[in-house]
């Protein structure tokens, strides 16, 4: 199994140099970076790296999340709050390990506001670190630590099941529904049409399906067409 931490649009250049610097305290070295604010290289990440500064030099830049996440299979999103969605909720040190031949993204949004909802809308599963509600919210670095150390830890059982579709898969299968229900008027009030197509993703995603499950839905898809 590989572990991919994706940081979607980070703010500061120090949060990533943290986030370095933890993935590496945990054995992690895979880190993508989606459209960074201040723009890559960045020296301010790099003078909070210290030793994981490793990480930072193999990370991987992407211009959206789409491009970021295409080869993973399991994506898991952060969230300090509720969006009422219907995807299952885990604490960090419940999360499942995947089969070997699984590509694992766990996926963080930016420090002001955090995921969006279309960004959480092609998760697998939602992951919700337990805080004081006091002061609920966690820096961005410190959530990367927390994850990554359970992850590290390696009690939870691989899972038996066949590998999913990778998230480009999926989501070109659902691009294609999407065009199709267009084409067809579905979507009778403009307004409502994000909501719908984030419950449609949402039925496929948390459905986990296989290769060839995507590609029998295709086959379907094109058969009433």
């Amino acid at each position: 199994m590989s572990t991919i931490i994706i940081l979607s649009h980070p703010q500061m250049g120090e949060n990533i140099g943290a986030t370095a610097r933890a993935m590496s305290n945990f054995g992690l070295d895979e880190l993508r970076i989606v459209a960074p604010r201040d723009g890559w290289p960045n020296q301010r990440a790099y003078a909070l790296a210290a030793n994981g500064a490793f990480v930072l030099d193999k990370a991987q830049i992407f211009e959206d999340l789409h491009s970021a996440i295409a080869d993973i299979n399991i994506l898991y999103g952060t969230a300090s709050g509720d969006r009422d969605m219907a995807k299952s909720t885990l604490a960090p040190w419940q999360i499942t390990k995947a089969s070997n031949s699984d590509k694992v993204g766990i996926l963080f949004g930016c420090e002001r506001s955090g995921l969006t909802n279309d960004e959480l809308s092609i998760c697998d599963h939602i992951i919700k670190i337990p805080t004081s509600q006091l002061n609920p919210s966690l820096n961005l670095a410190q959530a990367v630590m927390i994850i990554a150390y359970e992850l590290g830890k390696g009690s939870a059982p691989a899972s038996a099941m066949p590998p999913q579709a990778n998230k480009s898969e999926v989501l070109h299968m659902i691009s294609f529904l999407q065009t199709a229900l267009e084409e067809r008027n579905f979507f009778k009030s403009p307004k409502m049409k994000p909501t719908m197509m984030r419950n449609i993703t949402n039925l496929f995603v948390k459905s986990a399906l296989t290769e060839q499950e995507v590609r029998t839905l295709y086959g379907i898809f094109k058969a009433f067409l």
